[in-house]
């Protein structure tokens, strides 16, 4: 199966990074095992990434570790909790579809959060979720982030449920090599040119 790459909507480099790190771990395979994600490798993700077990019947997922930004984010340390019992503000439904589709699809899929802050002032953060599996067959495992590096101090639980909202963008493009100039790309908004 070959994998999605970010779509255009997805301008935070580190959800590129993840990317580009989860396509290598695979080697060809349909996704990293776990034990081929390194935490030293991707040192500068950590505190936005997330890794949870998926329980296959009824579905739902365990989480094993929050980053430092996901959990502050988060307003509490969800690691051991199961995705049904957490207090999700920003769309239950919208989450389980995103995850269920990781995992039968077998690959990676993105969202974002919008943010309305204020009249005229929206704000995004981007989210990738990517398959990981023990055997090669069944997806166990995902691994997530969401770059939460230009909204520090935001609070999801602590806000109203109209601010900030999560929609899954759908995986409508197949990878694609990482292009030499990526750093110039990652480097843009949706809607800069390169000029």
């Amino acid at each position: 199966m070959v994998p999605v790459s970010p779509p255009v909507e997805i301008v935070s480099p580190f959800v590129r990074e993840l990317f580009a790190y989860w396509q290598r771990r695979s080697a060809g395979r349909l996704a990293p095992r776990p034990r081929d994600i390194e935490p030293g490798d991707i040192k500068r993700l950590l505190p936005y990434i997330s890794i949870s077990d998926v329980i296959a019947e009824p579905f739902d997922l365990r989480y094993r570790l929050g980053g430092t930004a996901v959990v502050e984010t988060s307003g509490y340390d969800f690691a051991g909790q199961f995705l049904h019992e957490m207090p999700v503000t920003t769309g239950m439904e919208h989450w389980k579809k995103h995850y269920v589709r990781v995992v039968n699809e077998k690959r990676p899929f993105y969202g974002r959060y919008r943010g309305n802050l204020g009249p005229d002032l929206a704000r995004y953060v981007d989210h990738g979720a990517f398959p990981l599996s023990s055997d090669g067959v069944v997806v166990d495992r995902i691994i997530e982030i969401e770059d939460w590096s230009e909204i520090r101090g935001v609070v999801l639980t602590g806000l109203d449920l109209p601010i900030w909202q999560f929609e899954p963008l759908p995986g409508r493009r197949m990878a694609e090599k990482l292009s030499p100039d990526i750093d110039a790309t990652l480097a843009r908004r949706p809607g800069e040119s390169s000029a």
